[in-house]
């Protein structure tokens, strides 16, 4: 049967270009031709991925790339797959009896292995035996064939061809070998160092696969072809096309030369001794480096990073970057700074793409208004849609392509995904290769969080690329973690130093020869000694707020869980004595369109330039401020909390130094009472038993199971009498989480259960993880499955906001993304204990609205009811 009866790509929808349908071997070159310019241009360094593996010769090498993909898609001449689109020029005879519903990938497989492998190998040039070629062949194809996100398994393969398939199959190997005929197999691949080295970089070569994929199955650029033609003329075509297509992704950016701090900030006239570090450290090692910056808020440790980040490019280390945040809210912010510096780190020729990495980037309207080129269409001429400042649109499709742009602000989700079995996590992979990853806030992660962190060190450093840790504070066991992971990468031995107390702030730089230490002074601006308080009462801190706001202060009260926040805030409002206009709610339960509000509110009232909206104001919170939010409040309440989160939490107070009207100063002293966080905490006992949290703070000792860690952070508070930073840093996060703390009898069961979690969490981190060493294969993984998760957390439900109008359902937000906006997420327990207090959508209503908004899974509440934009979702129960 000819081969030219056999479809690749058929029509979905009304709106394309070309024929009826798309010939399978036209689309196979279509795909082909992509991986040949990638190679040919170098784009995200497949010339040199190919030069490591002995292909140095470039057009050698993308005639190779080409060549093998052309198999990408051999599953498709299966009958039961050319059985999904009928078409009178197509043949539409003998059906399968078969019932099998195989994906084309392992029906590729299977036509590989038992009816081309053998005939391709005997054909292919090589210095190597034919048991040789075929071995080594048998390493590549997985590469190709697997290319829909994950990897094929090669044992679980399927028939579902019939003979005149195989036949059509054969015939178009035959033809891509003649396409292709300088295509050889060198002595040096059937070495086993070779293949070593091919099982780690056969993750990248897979990413190439998927972009060449893509690329080519782009209609706009491969307009479809149904008609016979020698292939020698269409390959020329699609050559073409596909030239034009990689238009859409932008050339990469030259690294500008460093040229000191001032150029990438020129609002830093007097560098911060950390900063002055980081311009500085020597970076002559070559290979990969680790580098964790210590120190107190307010040091300059992003603009740190950032000045070591472009050092490093400059010296070839990287070509990119980036920054991997806690929370989406924090990414957001990190963003708008990097909006003011991330050119200057390129070439004024260059158009480099800043990119927003996180599931809601497209709720951002700064990273929308930015996005360039969303329709690169080509003319006679061949010129391009006028590049300008922001992110090419090709990036900002989707988070799978995020970080491929050269520069790059979201969660560090989106990193970590890299190295767990995400569908086409090899993508990411690519992405973040020659990159400078920054992870911020590393201290604010969990144990399995910390775990894969640590892979992504690990797998960063076996393929040489360098990362950049920011935290304020490391215990001695989280730093040698760290270390001991770089090192692994290295595969070398590590002994970390034992750093003292006073070794505070402190950077330490890890690289191929060692490790070295620094020790970096504090500017006094940014020394802070806040004084600690002690609270047993929830209407002894209401009373104080009360009192500060009259006095013309303003005040905040960090609360552990969202009802605790609710019901203070109600308090508050309940008493009268401050106005309700002066008072703000902010925790994680409100939808998209409230939250991003109140975060302008919250800074408009507390933020650094603010001075006339800030007299008797009030903020209710939860831990959504306490990081990276750059608010500046008189006071602070606090309710207890691990030691190194209240450090965070004492962060948020007179961070900017102002006169007694809160006007900033420039100079001198702050004029405000000296800064002191009150602490609303059980009564002391030295010897408490299992009840001393939860009888006192019941939401509390849910939300930090681990009792012990917050007995120990009282107890060393009540010591010190203060937060000393930078002198009392190591002390008191030694105290409450190094090796040599002990609890007393009644915190064991705590203690015991904390150690138990903290173990088990890494064991599932670990369960996730991939072993690359194993290479592009399913075995290197324990698992698959779509069902992996970035953070072990609590199962969180989406929730839809909603009116139920004449005209139908409509989102509770107007205007652009609405029902993206109108949307929030809440905790599994929390929405079974609360959710017959809402009036859902049912029925086939809810299934119309999942149909038309592509949602499989979704809650949708009908307002009003149990929602209010200064309460968020609290059910229609008033007190809870």
């Amino acid at each position: 049967m000819s081969h030219f009866l056999y479809w690749g790509k058929a029509r979905q929808s009304e709106n394309h270009q070309g024929d009826e349908f798309h010939l399978l071997q036209w689309h196979s070159l279509d795909v082909a031709a992509c991986g040949y310019m990638l190679v040919m241009e170098n784009r995200f360094n497949a010339a040199a991925i190919f030069a490591g593996l002995g292909l140095k010769d470039r057009q050698r090498a993308a005639e190779f790339f080409a060549w093998l993909l052309c198999w990408h898609d051999l599953g498709k001449f299966a009958r039961l797959f050319q059985q999904k689109y009928t078409h009178e020029a197509l043949d539409s005879g003998q059906r399968s009896v078969s019932n099998s519903r195989h994906h084309h990938t392992l029906t590729g497989m299977w036509l590989w292995q038992h009816h081309l492998s053998d005939a391709v190998a005997e054909s292919i040039a090589s210095p190597l035996s034919v048991r040789l070629r075929k071995r080594v062949l048998d390493r590549w194809l997985p590469v190709v064939i697997g290319h829909h996100g994950q990897p094929v398994s090669c044992e679980n393969c399927h028939n579902d061809f019939l003979p005149k398939d195989i036949e059509a199959a054969q015939r178009f190997a035959r033809e891509a070998h003649a396409l292709f005929p300088s295509v050889a197999l060198p002595q040096a691949w059937s070495e086993e160092s070779w293949r070593e080295q091919f099982l780690s970089q056969s993750w990248l070569i897979s990413a190439l696969v998927v972009l060449a994929d893509w690329i080519g199955s782009g209609n706009h650029f491969f307009p479809w072809v149904a008609k016979d033609m020698p292939s020698e003329e269409y390959w020329s075509r699609s050559v073409a096309q596909a030239k034009n297509a990689l238009r859409l992704l932008p050339a990469a950016s030259d690294v500008a030369p460093f040229e000191g701090i001032d150029t990438l900030f020129p609002f830093i006239t007097c560098p911060t001794p950390l900063q002055q570090k980081a311009l500085e450290l020597n970076i002559s090692e070559p290979g990969p480096h680790l580098v964790i910056l210590e120190d107190v808020t307010g040091a300059g440790k992003t603009e740190a990073a950032l000045v070591l980040a472009h050092r490093l490019m400059t010296a070839g280390h990287a070509r990119g970057l980036y920054i991997g945040l806690p929370t989406m809210a924090t990414a957001n912010a990190m963003y708008a700074r990097m909006e003011r510096a991330w050119l200057r780190l390129y070439r004024a020729d260059s158009h480099p793409s800043l990119v927003l990495a996180h599931s809601a980037r497209k709720l951002s309207a700064k990273f929308n208004a930015s996005i360039w080129a969303r329709e690169l269409l080509p003319n006679e001429s061949g010129d391009e849609a006028a590049a300008f400042e922001g992110c090419a649109a090709w990036f900002a499709q989707s988070p799978k392509k995020a970080l491929l742009a050269e520069t790059g602000v979201g969660t560090l989700d989106q990193a970590l995904m890299a190295v767990m079995p995400f569908k086409h996590q090899n993508l990411r992979l690519l992405g973040l290769s020659d990159k400078i990853l920054i992870a911020d806030e590393i201290h604010s992660y969990d144990a399995y969080m910390s775990h894969l962190l640590e892979k992504l060190i690990e797998v960063r450093a076996a393929s040489g690329n360098t990362t950049i840790l920011l935290s304020a504070t490391l215990s001695q066991i989280q730093r040698d973690r760290l270390a001991a992971a770089f090192y692994k990468g290295l595969n070398k031995p590590c002994a970390p130093p034992r750093l003292g107390l006073e070794d505070y702030p402190w950077v330490t730089h890890l690289h191929a020869q060692g490790i070295d230490g620094h020790r970096v002074a504090t500017r006094p601006q940014v020394q802070r000694c806040v004084s600690i308080g002690w609270m047993e009462e929830e209407a002894a801190c209401l009373n104080k707020i009360e009192k500060v706001a009259a006095e013309g202060g303003c005040i905040g009260w960090i609360r552990n869980s969202v009802d605790d926040a609710v019901c203070s805030y109600r308090e508050l409002i309940r008493s009268g004595n401050i106005p309700e206009e002066n008072i703000i709610l902010f925790h994680s339960r409100f939808a998209f369109i409230d939250r991003a509000a109140i975060e302008t509110k919250t800074l408009e009232w507390f933020g650094k330039e603010q001075a006339g909206h800030r007299a008797g104001k009030v903020i209710i919170a939860t831990q959504v401020i306490q990081e990276s939010v750059d608010i500046d409040l008189d006071y602070l309440i606090s309710d207890l909390a691990p030691v190194d989160l209240l450090i965070q939490r004492a962060g948020r107070m007179q961070r900017h130094i102002r006169d007694k009207s809160g006007q900033l100063k420039l100079t001198g002293a702050d004029e405000r009472p000296a800064p002191r966080l009150d602490i609303l905490a059980p009564p002391w006992q030295a010897q408490p038993d299992k009840t001393w949290l939860s009888s006192a703070m019941r939401n509390t000792s849910y939300v930090y199971p681990a009792h012990s860690r917050l007995w120990l952070t009282q107890r060393v508070l009540r010591e010190q009498g203060e937060i000393r930073m930078p002198e009392a840093a190591r002390l008191l996060i030694e105290a409450v989480y190094g090796e040599a703390c002990e609890v007393p009898q009644g915190m064991q069961q705590s203690e015991e259960a904390a150690m138990g979690d903290y173990k088990s969490q890494r064991a599932i981190a670990a369960n996730f993880e991939i072993h690359f060493e194993a290479g592009y294969a399913l075995t290197s993984a324990s698992q698959w499955v779509p069902d992996v998760a970035t953070r072990l957390s609590e199962i969180m439900i989406d929730i839809w906001l909603a009116y139920d109008l004449p005209e139908g359902i409509q989102p509770y937000a107007q205007g652009e993304n609405a029902w993206e906006m109108s949307a929030l997420r809440v905790r599994q327990s929390w929405w079974n204990k609360h959710k017959t207090a809402f009036r859902l959508l049912t029925g086939d209503a809810l299934e119309r609205w999942r149909h038309a908004q592509r949602k499989n899974e979704a809650v949708v509440i009908l307002l009003p009811g149990g929602y209010s934009p200064g309460e968020g979702l609290t059910g229609l129960d008033k007190e809870r």
